[in-house]
């Protein structure tokens, strides 16, 4: 039987990315069909299901990406990435919050909520999981 070498050092960050990806996906999803539930939002042309599958499985993956090249420009690269990852997802919620999405405050409001919700969970999976599970690549090899 042969057996394949998946050992690269791209492969196992974007591994990494992708399988953290499926599960902030299943969160954000979760966190969606609670917050419309109890908010009753009325827009859903912008953040809907397909958006939010497509966005958290093509940043996840982009993230293990970035952590490869960061991880192997320099020694300390995972620490590095987490700084850096933690500050993007820091900026994201800044930028998240100065979205006006309506004329109507309270609409922009809840607008603001259901992609800060988004944002916060996408980042703390970018700037956890995927180092912590390129170092624990048992749970998805």
């Amino acid at each position: 039987m042969e057996t394949k070498n998946y050992n690269s050092h791209i492969y196992r960050p974007l591994m990494a990315g992708l399988f953290a990806g499926y599960i902030a996906t299943v969160f954000n999803l979760i966190y969606d069909v609670l917050f419309r539930q109890s908010t009753t939002f009325p827009l859903h042309e912008l953040v809907n299901v397909s958006t939010i599958i497509f966005a958290t499985l093509f940043a996840l993956p982009l993230a293990g990406i970035v952590f490869a090249a960061i991880d192997r420009c320099f020694k300390k690269g995972d620490r590095i990435y987490i700084v850096l990852s933690a500050l993007f997802t820091a900026l994201c919620i800044y930028g998240t919050l100065q979205v006006q999405r309506s004329p109507d405050p309270a609409v922009t409001t809840q607008f603001q909520h259901l992609l800060l919700g988004i944002v916060v969970i996408s980042g703390v999976f970018a700037t956890i999981a995927v180092p912590w599970l390129v170092k624990h690549q048992d749970i998805y090899m």
